[in-house]
């Protein structure tokens, strides 16, 4: 018999059919978030900490103390808020784990974050420059992936 307390099952909790719509999406996220990260890790101090900004800018209190393992709980006020502008040598701490982890999450909470962290890219120069080169790193991945594959035994 259920009651007040059961919790309707969400989607992101049902298991993962390998070539099911819901597997296509995680992998899509997963591949844009991987992209995020590397971007982030070839970007300029300036760049890296307005997509800093932009990446926490949905997250509330207890999800920055949540994600990365708390990584990202020092940003916060005083008053428990997320700051508008990050501190370029805070913008230099945080690993490419951390920046996937926190891009990830932050899709899950707003999915259109990471539309926003593209214009914000697309209207950089140096944003479109780093996007590029980690575009390219990843094609050429899968590419080599899918030739040894085909190549097999």
């Amino acid at each position: 018999m259920k009651d007040e307390f059961d919790d309707p099952v969400h989607p992101s909790h049902l298991p993962v059919v390998p070539g099911s719509v819901i597997d296509a999406m995680a992998h899509h996220r997963s591949a844009a978030a991987r992209l995020v990260a590397r971007v982030y890790r070839s970007a300029s101090e300036p760049l890296r900490a307005d997509m800093l900004a932009c990446l926490l800018r949905p997250l509330g209190t207890l999800s920055l103390v949540a994600v990365a393992s708390g990584a990202f709980a020092g940003l916060l006020l005083r008053d428990g808020a997320v700051p508008d502008r990050i501190p370029l040598e805070e913008a230099a701490r945080y690993s490419s784990e951390q920046i996937l982890e926190l891009a990830r999450f932050a899709h899950e909470v707003d999915p259109g974050t990471l539309e926003q962290l593209a214009a914000l890219l697309t209207d950089s120069t140096l944003g479109v420059t780093a996007l590029s080169a980690s575009a390219l790193v990843l094609l050429y991945r899968r590419l080599r992936s899918a030739s040894a594959a085909s190549s097999g035994p």
